[in-house]
């Protein structure tokens, strides 16, 4: 009886720890599972022509960029990184160059993030069970729109992918956008193209469709800073044929999962405030602004430095000029005029008219007149007395604004430059 019972234990003990054995089996693959999971769930590419599978879609999902017609991929494979761009062609070779430029710089700065990885990449390496293709990703994505009135926007979106734990992850979406005139590629503002008040119009368009479609959570916590109707929040965008696209980067309206965020504003909208044409110099009276103004010139040596600057940086100034030195400086005197200077009368020979008779007042402006209008064409339309001294006799005689100032530099006092 006692050795029945013995073996009835002995059997129970065999089948217990048969079920042991098998539960231990059992979570122990159930343990590497979930440790090569990650390693094997996504493969990677291993080839050029995987990548450009994997690219091809990512930049399917991710452009925020409007469609153009024509669009060609380039795909660069590589041991450390792998990057694809996507680029209209074009024949504008000036254009060109502006574009492949910006790309340059932004392949150098995403080729050092990824060389910074490098260590944390190979530790990983080590505790790998499988060695997985490289997954660190830079999509580029670029067009050029033609906006209808003269000028030209350029738009780069740029979308980086660094490895982490075996799988690409998305680390930033930025896009910038640039507008040039399409005579010469030069860089013009978005004044110069649209009417002052375009931010005020743009911006009520877009509050209300991110507020409509970015709701339950989707949008950032300081969402509503950036879209008000200030330049730096919408300096993004490109404009064809009047039709408007505002871009928003990553992190900024709605949550950073939400990548850049792209809001197209009709042309039936925004017709109101796009110009017909380029506008050369614009003033925007919500902007703070400063009125650079030249006295006693034509100035020899130091106006051709002053106006060699202002060419240089797209400026200009109000040169007050005395007739009697205008023919002697007139190369100066078209110069100033041809970069869209303004041009005003200082009198003939910097006399205090409130000193003259009516008689000789008249002159000093009149022969003044005579002098700038045989360089340019044109009379000054404004007038300064020299010493800032007036009365109403040479306000009657210059018929023209009168115009003082705010702020004097004093130069002419101590002609010292460090001063």
């Amino acid at each position: 009886m006692q050795d029945e019972q013995v073996t009835v234990i002995k059997k129970k003990r065999s089948v217990f720890n048969i079920i042991l054995v098998i539960v231990t089996v059992i979570l122990a693959c159930g343990s590497i599972g979930l440790f090569i999971a990650p390693q094997i769930a996504h493969h990677g590419y291993a080839d050029e022509d995987e990548f450009q599978a994997y690219a091809d879609q990512q930049m399917k999902e991710t452009s925020a960029l409007p469609a153009t017609k024509s669009q060609l991929m380039t795909y660069d494979y590589g041991k450390k990184q792998s990057i694809a761009i996507r680029y209209d062609p074009t024949f504008d070779e000036e254009l060109a160059v502006f574009r492949d430029q910006r790309i340059r710089d932004i392949e150098k700065e995403f080729i050092d993030k990824v060389s910074k990885h490098k260590d944390e990449q190979a530790a990983e390496k080590e505790r790998r069970l499988f060695d997985q293709p490289n997954q660190n990703v830079l999509l580029i994505d670029t067009a050029v729109y033609e906006t209808g009135n003269g000028a030209r926007t350029i738009a780069i979106q740029a979308t980086e992918y660094l490895q982490e734990n075996n799988l690409p992850v998305r680390q930033d979406s930025t896009i910038d956008t640039w507008l040039l005139a399409d005579v010469d590629n030069s860089a013009i503002k978005p004044v110069q193209v649209l009417k002052v008040d375009y931010k005020e119009k743009a911006a009520s368009y877009i509050q209300e469709y991110i507020h409509t479609n970015y709701g339950d959570g989707r949008l950032s916590e300081d969402a509503d800073s950036y879209l008000t109707p200030e330049e730096q929040n919408l300096n993004k965008f490109v404009m064809y044929k009047g039709t408007m696209t505002f871009f928003f980067d990553e992190g900024t309206v709605a949550d950073a999962s939400e990548g850049v965020v792209s809001v197209e504003v009709p042309k039936s909208y925004m017709s109101e405030v796009v110009r017909t044409s380029i506008v050369k110099r614009v003033i925007d009276p919500n902007r703070p602004m400063v009125a650079l103004t030249y006295d006693d010139g034509p100035g020899l040596d130091a106006e051709k430095r002053i106006l060699k600057c202002l060419k240089k940086y797209n400026a200009v100034a109000t040169f007050f000029y005395l007739g009697n030195r205008v023919k002697q400086d007139k190369n100066d005197v078209r110069l100033a005029y041809s970069i869209g200077c303004e041009i005003g009368n200082h009198s003939w020979d910097h006399s205090d008219l409130t000193s003259l008779s009516k008689k000789q007042i008249r002159s000093q402006i009149k022969k003044t007149n005579k002098a700038i209008a045989s360089v340019t064409g044109e009379k000054p339309t404004v007038f300064r007395p020299p010493y800032g001294s007036f009365n109403d006799d040479v306000l009657e005689a210059a018929d023209m604004p009168a115009i003082l100032w705010q702020l004097d530099t004093l130069d002419w006092k101590s002609r010292d430059a460090k001063q």
